[in-house]
C-alpha cells in the first residue's frame, strides 16, 4: 500500500507556484510510468526533517513539459548530453531545442526515473556555453575511463557533435569541471523534484483513469469527492483502496499505466 507520509508537504512552495502558472491536464498528457519506475530519489534524512523549507534553486522558473514536445511536427534537436555510469548506476541529462531537459536514472537497486521539464531560456543558455570548453580541452589530458566507470559530455553545435570521455571520479581541468559541476547539480535537482518534473502534477483525474504508484502497483480512479477533492483509488492487483487529495497525487504516483 502506498504510504501517505510527510511528502504531502514536499516542495510546498513549488507546488503553489505550479498551481498558479500551469493549467490542468487529463490522463492523455500524463507520461506512462516506466517499468519499476520511481517518482524521485529519496531525500537525505536532514532534508526530510525540514520539508517545508526544502527548495530547489536550480529549478526556479521551470515549467512542466506535458504532452507532445514536437517542433513543427519533428523531434527537437539535441543540444547537449551528459551521461555518467558508475558501477550499476546510470545517470543522464539531455538538453534539446525548445529548452526541453530530460533526465533518466537507473540501476544500483533503485527504481527507474524518467523526467522532463522546460527550463527558462536564460538558464539553458548558461548550460549550453560549454561547446567551446569541450573543444578546447584535449582528450589526452583527461583521466581515461575504467571498467564500469565512465562519463561522457557531448555538445552539439550546428549539427556537429563534439564530445569528451573521462573517468567521473578522476581530476578534471578546471574549465571542464566548471561545466560538469553545474550539470551534475541540475541532474540531482531534477531527480529529487516531485512537482514540476512530474506530469502527474496538475493532472485532473477522471473515473476510470489508471495510474502506477511508487510501489509499482496499478490503481484505478473509482471516485472523486467534489467537495473535498479527495480521490478514491483501487489497486488492480490486490484488495487495497486508498484515498489521496487530488492536489497530492504527484507525491504517490509515477505516471499513467502504459497502454
Amino acid at each position: 500500500m502506498i504510504a501517505i507520509t510527510a511528502f504531502s508537504i514536499l516542495n510546498s512552495q513549488f507546488s503553489i507556484l505550479l498551481a498558479q502558472t500551469s493549467s490542468t491536464h487529463d490522463i492523455t498528457q500524463v507520461a506512462p510510468a516506466p517499468t519499476n519506475g520511481a517518482i524521485a530519489i529519496p531525500l537525505p534524512e536532514a532534508q526530510q526533517r525540514r520539508l517545508k523549507k526544502y527548495e530547489i534553486p536550480e529549478l526556479v522558473g521551470a515549467q512542466q513539459a506535458v504532452g507532445s514536445q514536437l517542433i513543427d511536427g519533428r523531434l527537437p534537436k539535441p543540444m547537449l548530453d551528459y551521461a555518467i555510469r558508475n558501477g550499476a548506476l546510470d545517470q543522464r541529462i539531455s538538453f534539446f531545442e525548445g529548452d526541453l531537459v530530460v533526465v533518466s536514472m537507473g540501476g544500483a537497486g533503485g527504481g527507474t526515473i524518467r523526467k522532463r521539464l522546460i527550463l527558462p531560456a536564460d538558464a539553458v543558455k548558461s548550460y549550453l556555453r560549454s561547446g567551446s570548453v569541450v573543444r578546447s580541452v584535449r582528450a589526452d589530458s583527461l583521466t581515461r575511463p575504467v571498467s564500469g566507470r565512465m562519463a561522457r559530455l557531448r555538445v552539439y553545435e550546428n549539427g556537429v557533435a563534439n564530445e569528451r570521455v573521462f573517468d567521473p571520479v578522476g581530476s578534471l581541468p578546471k574549465p571542464l569541471a566548471d561545466v560538469v559541476g553545474p550539470l551534475g547539480d541540475l541532474l540531482r535537482a531534477i531527480s529529487e523534484d516531485r512537482t514540476v518534473s512530474s506530469s502527474v502534477a496538475n493532472y485532473e483525474p477522471k473515473v476510470g483513469d489508471e495510474l502506477v504508484g511508487d510501489d509499482a502497483k496499478t490503481y484505478r480512479v473509482e471516485r472523486i469527492v467534489p467537495e473535498s477533492g479527495v480521490v478514491l483509488l483501487r489497486c488492480l492487483s490486490q484488495p487495497t483502496t486508498i484515498y489521496v487529495s487530488k492536489k497530492d497525487l504527484y507525491n504517490y504516483f509515477v505516471g499513467a499505466r502504459a497502454q
